[in-house]
């Protein structure tokens, strides 16, 4: 008699399942809203994982580009320049025109530097889409993690009742 045989989690997988995928498309949705798609590959990037389950755990994750951090938890003020390049890209991909400042019409690596500088001494202020958008819908999931996990361990007892009362 195998442990894996006797409890299984199926409808904590499947709940869980529809959680990531949930979670996916609502982070999506929250950037898109708050207007955080510049270029949109961030938004592009998201996507949900397949569950793992590994030792007994089971894994769901999303995968997204990895600059999701600054714009979830935004820029210190006072701190290095970002990297030139990345801001000169942000100006082409968004398209940043500049304006005239006393005249004179700044290029596009002089806009890069201004809007760099500006960071640097200013920061950013932290979006927080994704903390906010994992706190909302696993509110929409809270009940039904607690059904699945009862579900189970209900079919798991019968099955245990049944292998037990053929001894």
């Amino acid at each position: 008699m195998e442990e894996n045989t006797l409890i299984q989690f199926t409808n904590v997988y499947n709940v869980l399942d529809r959680f990531i995928k949930d979670l996916s498309e609502s982070y999506k949705s929250s950037l898109i809203r708050d207007g955080k798609k510049a270029t949109g590959n961030l938004i592009k990037s998201i996507k949900p994982m397949p569950i793992e389950i590994i030792s007994s755990k089971y894994i769901a994750s999303i995968s997204v580009a990895d600059y999701w951090k600054w714009v979830e938890n935004g820029r210190k003020a006072g701190g290095k320049f970002p990297p030139p390049g990345v801001i000169l890209k942000w100006i082409e991909d968004k398209p940043i025109l500049p304006r005239p400042i006393n005249g004179i019409t700044p290029s596009k690596n002089q806009l890069s530097y201004l809007i760099g500088r500006k960071i640097a001494e200013k920061g950013i202020k932290p979006g927080n889409q994704l903390n906010n958008t994992l706190n909302n819908v696993y509110q929409r999931y809270e009940k039904l993690f607690a059904d699945a996990i009862e579900a189970d361990l209900s079919n798991s007892l019968t099955v245990i009742n049944r292998v037990l009362t053929k001894y």
